[in-house]
Order: structure tokens, then sequence, then C-alpha cells
């Protein structure tokens, strides 16, 4: 009984610290966005708390910027991750982590304001829309008014 009992706990052990360090690889994921401390696990998957379904943007990241791919994968930052809107909410992924040019590299400091990060795989989380003012609309349909009489 004893060996049984001592065996178990093994197995046990041994799941437990296996299951750590699955969380703790992919903790380190945090730190290959930038500002992806700011919402944590989020920024990935649907649970806050990590682990489950990924959104929008981890599938995103799992399906095509992982190296290698799989379990031991960094996240590849850069320009082109940067410039694509896996939410579809009109703002780019670069622009809710606040690198819209995908010039972050890990280890550099987390760039622009941490107030104004939102989640880049979530459509109901974005940078505020800016309208345009009304000097600026005004501009623009006097624009689009001299344009119509100059081709008529």
């Amino acid at each position: 009984m004893k060996i049984y009992g001592r065996g178990s706990l093994v197995l046990i052990t041994a799941g437990l610290l296996a299951a750590a360090s699955q969380v703790e690889a992919r903790a380190q994921r945090m730190g290959q966005i930038p500002n992806g401390g700011v919402n944590g696990c989020a920024n990935c998957h649907v649970s806050s708390a990590g682990g489950g379904p990924r959104n929008d943007f981890g599938q995103m990241v799992e399906a095509s910027f992982l190296s290698p791919a799989g379990f031991s994968g960094r996240v590849q930052w850069g320009l082109e991750l940067a410039k694509m809107d896996a939410d579809g909410d009109g703002a780019t992924n670069g622009e809710e982590l606040g690198d819209p040019e995908g010039l972050w590299k890990s280890g550099d400091a987390d760039p622009g304001d941490a107030a104004a990060i939102t989640l880049p795989g979530d459509p109901s989380s974005h940078p505020p829309i800016e309208e345009p003012t009304a000097v600026e609309a005004n501009t623009w349909a006097q624009v689009k008014e001299a344009m119509q009489e100059l081709f008529k």
C-alpha cells in the first residue's frame, strides 16, 4: 500500500509540475507582444485567467505567428502582425497594443500609454474612433462640392 501511495504521490507531483511549467511557459508570451502585461492572458484567451479557448488574436498568433509552431513557440511580433486587425473592430493589432508600426522588440520598454491599450482579440475593446471635427467635415464637403463644380 505504501508503494502505491508513493507512486500516486509521484504521479500527482509530476502532473502538477508539468501543468505549472506549461502555465509559466505561456505566461512568458505576455512579454513577447508590446504592452502584453496590461491585459495579461486576455490578450490571446477568452478567459482573462488564460488557458482554454483563444480569442481572435490568440488564434491568429497560434496559426501564423509562433516560431517554432506549437507549445514552445515564441510570438513573432513585427509589422505584419501589427498591421492586421484580428478582431475586425477597425483598429489594427498594433494600434490596440500601442505599437502601430510593429517596431517594438521583446525586451524593449512598452510603447505608448498603458491606459490606452485595448484587447486585439475582442471587437468590443478598441481605441476611441476619432470622428472628424465640424471643421474637417465641412472642409471635406467644400472640397467635394468644388470638385463636382470643376467636372460639370
